[in-house]
């Protein structure tokens, strides 16, 4: 017996497209266009090379030397210390997180070893 027509239900994803169609004839080729103005002048030319080097000029009047004074050699005594401090904190950092990553290796390793039991 046949199925009575009913309304359609909902309806699904549509599906891919088919193929593409033959190609059109070509067209006829027109006339070619008018030729345009005359562009800009073009940039400049490179640059020649460079002459010879002139002379030297004269000697300058000597300057004043480095301070001598105490208060210098003081300044840079508190100054090379505190970079010494520097150096010995950024140390002792260091130790700590080569010990923290030797104790995470060791913690690796021990479970490597249980893994491999395992299998």
């Amino acid at each position: 017996m046949a199925r009575a027509k009913t309304e359609r239900g909902q309806r699904g994803i549509p599906g891919p497209p088919g193929p593409a169609g033959p190609t059109g004839s070509t067209g006829v080729e027109g006339e070619r266009g008018l030729t345009g103005k005359a562009g800009a002048a073009g940039a400049s030319g490179r640059k020649g090379a460079v002459g010879a080097a002139g002379r030297t000029g004269a000697r300058g009047a000597k300057g004043s030397t480095g301070s001598t004074s105490a208060s210098g050699t003081k300044r840079r005594r508190r100054f090379i210390a505190a970079v010494d401090r520097h150096i010995e904190n950024i140390y002792g950092e260091l130790t700590i997180q080569l010990k923290r990553m030797a104790r995470i290796q060791a913690q690796v390793d021990d479970l490597r070893e249980k893994i491999r039991k395992a299998l």
